[in-house]
């Protein structure tokens, strides 16, 4: 009995390490018009946006899938990326081969699994409101200005020299923000379970602040009129008050600081 139970589990783990990995980059180049809206939607695999000085949105997404080796090219057929145009802009959709369901205990253990992820790099004109939804990976945002909407679950947010309006929340990882430019009357909000949020601003920036956390501290570089303080949370207006800025967090501390200051 136990020869054959030790039989089963070598064949297992034979089974188990004869999977591979197939690789695919796809690079596409479409006309927009700035100002309009770039939508992307991912499981798995980081997501970064920069600029250019060009009309069109740039998308190079790098596709890999581990399965087994009779399996491979049928789950990159399947891990598919959809582009549609739409109303001046672009929407990328990003398609998973496990889309048909759940992979189970016994798929893994008979090398039926499917590991697949994308990796994209996104370039779009300056000016261009960006709506990222991701879940296993971070977004790293630089250089645009417009409306934008970061989400993810797992993974760290990252936005850089931005101007305009930020939604961004994430649940296990930070949120570092560097805003040049703030658009008035467009309520912000960074939100995080488990993380850092750090949010840079111009000295000038007038906002009303609403920040809390369970677990760290909170600091702030600007003069903040207070409406209410404690050890774990902030409320007041900054330069007079202005564009609603709500941070939230559990884990992690909040930081509010002045553009150039580490």
């Amino acid at each position: 009995m136990r020869k054959l139970l030790l039989s089963a589990v070598l064949m297992l783990f034979t089974q188990v390490a004869a999977a591979a990995t197939l690789k695919e980059t796809i690079d596409r180049t479409f006309d927009v018009r700035p100002g309009a809206n770039v939508e992307l939607s991912n499981v798995n695999g980081s997501v970064t946006v920069k600029a250019w000085d060009q009309p069109r949105v740039r998308v190079v997404a790098r596709k890999e899938v581990e399965t087994e080796r009779d399996q491979l090219q049928q789950a990159m057929k399947e891990l598919r990326v959809e582009f549609q145009q739409r109303d001046g802009g672009l929407v990328i959709t990003t398609h998973y081969p496990n889309e048909r369901g759940a992979s189970s205990i016994f798929d893994w253990l008979l090398g039926n699994d499917i590991d697949a992820q994308v990796t994209y790099e996104v370039t779009v004109p300056r000016n261009m409101n960006v709506d990222v939804e991701n879940t296993n990976g971070g977004i790293y945002l630089s250089d645009v200005t417009g409306k934008h909407e970061l989400d993810t679950t797992n993974g760290k947010i990252s936005v850089a020299r931005c101007a305009g309006s930020l939604d961004a929340t994430t649940t296990n990882g930070g949120i570092d923000a560097e805003l040049t430019k703030v658009s008035k009357g467009q309520p912000m909000r960074f939100e995080t379970t488990n993380g850092r949020i750090s949010v840079a601003v111009p000295p000038d920036f007038a906002a009303d602040i609403d920040a809390s956390t369970t677990n760290g501290s909170i600091r702030t570089d600007l003069p903040v009129t207070t409406r209410s303080a404690g050890d774990n949370s902030l409320r007041g207006k900054i330069n007079g008050g202005g564009t609603l800025i709500r941070m939230r967090t559990t884990n992690g501390g909040i930081a509010l600081k002045t553009l150039g200051n580490s």
